[in-house]
């Protein structure tokens, strides 16, 4: 069949998403041809429509001007935006999901985004949709979902199928459930193949999207495990990471050179970068207690704060923009990771590196070691106070206790789940 991916995520800067797009990808190419990608690049670009200069130039000042920083600077604001919007019109995702896509198509020769959209999209027979952190029911709803599920209208109204694969179904930890994105994602939907990631996501969506979805298939990225599977069982050697940094341009870091931990953030400290910066700064000087060199991760640009972490500490700090296999290499071979994040959490396991984990903007970590079969999942918060971080600390030091026999038991339980992803092609029919 042919295939176009929508919301691959492989153009992002943040780890999970790369790796998680590059896996599904991977994988889908198996069984199947790849004729179109819409990435993150395109899902976000502004939709613009009859423009009254040329098309392109009308959506690059939208993306670079059209932003609510500006609209709230006094008498300025009104008049840069009223200016904007003067030379053509820029729509806003909305609830009125068949509404939208009816438009995009509508707008396919005056619109750079819709007429992008369609070009992709034509060529193929179905669309795929990484649907690995879209379907969050917040409120207010996540413009990036509503998107996505426009491009699945519009999609259907082109005769192509629809499959929402790899996904994750939540409610937000910090708002109400929004029964108005809810309702329009049954509609948008209904009769497409969805299937899930985590056995959590499998419980939300029964409940929000009743006789939608039966099934959960591990994240595609637990495919990885060949490239570390067989390190758990082996002691550290900093050999294994150096093969995955060379020529690359970024220097594996020299605290590798023995064991060591990973610290990073997580979707919830991501949004008070100063909090997560003194909560940071506190857990990463403690965590230096357990007499193992201690290195900074940016999993994610939410991650920046550590920047700061690492100019108070003194601690080596790892950019976001490191190669992804060599990023994945440092979580897979680390003693410990603490974070709060999903995939970097899958990367790490897949060597046998033990998490001890933070919240998130969902339920993610929490799944992930449900998934993982710890035996007292634990969601510390992303905003550690002093208490907190003695127990993180305690925690830490207690997997690092268990050893080589904790580690293969990790991996050993990651390759069964990688062994289960294939599933994920026999949704595709």
């Amino acid at each position: 069949m042919r295939l176009t991916i929508v919301a691959d995520n492989s153009t992002s800067p943040n780890w999970g998403c790369r790796a998680t797009s590059f896996a599904l990808r991977e994988l889908l190419s198996r069984d199947h041809a790849i004729v179109g990608t819409i990435d993150r690049t395109l899902l976000k670009a502004p939709f613009t429509a009859k423009a009254r200069v040329r098309p392109d130039l009308h959506a690059t000042i939208v993306t670079k001007l059209r932003r609510e920083r500006l609209r709230r600077l006094p008498g300025i604001g009104a008049l840069a935006f009223g200016a904007i919007d003067f030379l053509g019109e820029t729509h806003s995702p909305s609830h009125a999901i068949a509404a939208d896509a009816e438009l995009l198509w509508a707008s396919r020769k005056t619109s750079p985004k819709a007429n992008a959209l369609i070009a992709q999209i034509e060529p193929c027979d179905a669309i795929v949709v990484n649907g690995e952190g879209e379907m969050i029911f917040s409120s207010p709803a996540r413009d990036s979902l509503l998107q996505t599920l426009t491009i699945c209208a519009l999609a259907r109204k082109m005769g192509k199928q629809v499959f929402w694969l790899n996904g994750m179904v939540s409610a937000a930890p910090d708002s109400e459930v929004n029964h108005e994105t809810v309702e329009v994602a049954r509609q948008v939907l209904g009769g497409a193949t969805i299937a899930v990631r985590d056995s959590l996501s499998l419980d939300a969506a029964q409940k929000l999207l009743p006789g939608m979805v039966d099934r959960w298939f591990p994240d595609a990225l637990f495919n990885w495990s060949l490239h570390f599977a067989g390190e758990a069982t082996l002691a550290y050697d900093s050999s294994r990471l150096t093969a995955w940094f060379d020529r690359t341009g970024t220097a594996r870091p020299k605290c590798t050179d023995r064991p060591y931990l990973v610290l990073s953030g997580s979707s919830q400290s991501a949004r008070d970068q100063k909090r997560a910066a003194d909560c940071y700064t506190d857990l990463a000087t403690r965590l230096q207690s357990l007499g193992l060199p201690l290195l900074l991760v940016e999993t994610c640009v939410g991650d920046f704060f550590l920047r700061e972490v690492a100019r108070r500490t003194g601690l080596p700090c790892l950019s976001v923009d490191a190669p992804i296999m060599a990023g994945a290499a440092l979580l897979a071979n680390a003693r410990a990771f603490v974070s709060g994040r999903w995939h970097p959490g899958i990367l790490a396991s897949l060597g046998g590196t033990p998490g001890v984990f933070m919240g998130s903007n969902s339920h993610k970590t929490a799944a992930l070691q449900h998934m993982l079969e710890y035996p007292n999942p634990l969601e510390y918060s992303a905003f550690p106070d002093s208490d907190t971080i003695n127990d993180i600390v305690r925690d830490t030091a207690d997997v690092l206790g268990q050893g080589q026999e904790l580690r293969f038991r990790i991996a050993r339980r990651s390759g069964r789940l990688a062994s289960e992803v294939p599933g994920l092609l026999d949704m595709i029919r």
